[in-house]
């Protein structure tokens, strides 16, 4: 899912006229997608957290609320590695 993310990014980026004149990605837009998948994760990250303790703790009598954001991290890898593919 982040790769497509950051692919469509980097497309858009060229169409509109910001990387380079030579016609390779420019240092300022690799670092802006960059900066856009580490927003992107970090607001996953919490949406998660907070779905799982808010709705998955109340459905599921032996799920425990996640304590920190770490814990969601792993949660995600978890679920990356069970079912690859995009999302």
């Amino acid at each position: 899912m982040y790769g497509l993310v950051y692919s469509n990014f980097m497309d858009y980026v060229k169409r509109e006229g910001f990387a380079a004149s030579q016609g390779g990605d420019s240092i300022g837009a690799v670092v802006l997608g960059l900066l856009g998948l580490l927003l992107l994760v970090a607001v996953q990250l919490f949406i998660v957290q907070w779905l799982w303790n808010t709705v998955i703790v109340r459905v599921v009598s032996v799920a425990k609320p996640l304590p920190s954001l770490l814990y969601t991290l792993g949660l995600l890898v978890l679920i990356a590695m069970l079912f690859p593919g995009h999302v």
